[in-house]
């Protein structure tokens, strides 16, 4: 997560997965492809197929799936609420009212053991009846980086709204 603009009338933030997490998932791609260019010399077509096509789609589409980046953009002076979603597939927009957006809450979901949790970001809207939930990333991650975020937007949400005076864009939620 990083913060790109704090102040009283926008707040811009960014979730993705670092970028080397990323390269270690494309690690595997070019051992693979050596032993599936072997095995269709050796004449194993079927073998080379599964090795190119297959094992090496699986890592194309994972890398596809987790290099997708969401920027938030909260604009009070248009009144809009955007998420940005770019991937290697595309850019999509979705535009929300910001007067609806009630509040950030953590979707939060347990491992089999119970002692260790992952959570995600959701935006709540209180313009339906159930209230409407918008997750900001398809993933899970664990850690305080969801909290942070929630905070944050809760936080530049009070000041908003609420009419608090403005923090400083430097000082770290809790």
């Amino acid at each position: 997560m990083s913060i790109e603009t704090n102040t009283p009338e926008r707040l811009e933030l960014e979730l993705a997965i670092p970028r080397f997490i990323l390269w270690f998932v494309m690690l595997p791609v070019l051992p693979i492809t050596l032993i599936g260019l072997a095995n269709l010399i050796g004449g194993e077509i079927l073998t080379a197929l599964v090795l190119l096509v297959g094992l090496n789609g699986a890592f194309l589409a994972g890398y596809i799936a987790l290099s997708e980046r969401t920027r938030l953009r909260l604009d009070a002076g248009s009144g809009l609420v955007s998420i940005i979603r770019t991937s290697r597939l595309g850019t999509r927009q979705r535009d929300y009212p910001l007067e609806a957006l009630d509040s950030a809450e953590l979707d939060r979901s347990h491992t089999s053991r119970e002692d260790r949790s992952t959570s995600k970001v959701a935006l709540v809207f209180r313009d339906t009846r159930p209230a409407t939930r918008v997750p900001l990333s398809r993933w899970g991650v664990s850690g305080d980086g969801p909290v942070q975020v929630a905070n944050d937007i809760n936080t530049w949400l009070r000041r908003h709204f609420g009419g608090e005076q403005t923090a400083p864009a430097s000082q770290p939620s809790s």
